[in-house]
């Protein structure tokens, strides 16, 4: 069994330092919990909103200081690892060319893996092609619904203490790219977790 855990907004706060910038740039006070939807940064202000992280200019991952871990998800980490063996614990990553080879020196940086632990897909590819022999954790509850959908493995949409609202139950009506997958919701395969416990 392998175990596939996302990595930004999943094992390192990335929403955090995002929604700073984006405060900041619009004069807003937004909350994670307010993010109710994936999509809803770039859909309420536009494009540019999606900059900090598309974007060549901003490199976050080259500074290990800015992105930082969950508290926990170091510890987290190595029990996967102990419990799996650590040739099966594997950090799978939405990531931009141009981010590809920081996002994997950070990881490197703070969980000490390995290149062939991680894996970097780009926008054209699905997770759930990836993840066929084991389970998924990630923030992102379509990749989790696609996942449990196409291989019939356990998925857990990871809601860091229950704040993000992206991830929340009932909210997945407000995110049209779920529509399809929402009979998925209830296969015992899905599930929601709020910590690394």
């Amino acid at each position: 069994m392998k175990i596939y855990i996302d990595y930004d907004s999943t094992l390192i706060n990335f929403i955090g330092p995002w929604l700073s910038w984006v405060n900041n740039k619009y004069k807003v006070t937004l909350q994670s919990n307010d993010i109710n939807r994936w999509y809803f940064l770039g859909e309420v202000f536009g494009k540019e909103a999606d900059y900090f992280w598309r974007s060549k200019q901003y490199n976050h991952y080259a500074d290990k200081t800015f992105l930082q871990p969950y508290q926990g998800a170091k510890d987290f980490f190595q029990t996967m690892q102990k419990q799996f063996e650590e040739k099966n614990v594997i950090i799978i990553s939405s990531t931009k060319e141009h981010h590809k080879i920081e996002k994997l020196e950070h990881a490197q940086y703070y969980f000490g893996v390995k290149q062939e632990q991680f894996i970097p897909i780009n926008g054209s590819q699905e997770k759930y092609t990836f993840t066929k022999d084991g389970i998924l954790i990630d923030d992102y509850s379509l990749d989790i619904m696609k996942h449990v959908s196409h291989n019939q493995q356990k998925g857990f949409v990871f809601n860091y203490d229950n704040k993000y609202g992206w991830c929340k139950k009932n909210n997945f009506v407000l995110d049209k790219y779920l529509s399809k997958f929402m009979h998925v919701v209830d296969d015992r395969n899905f599930h929601i977790a709020t910590s690394y416990n």
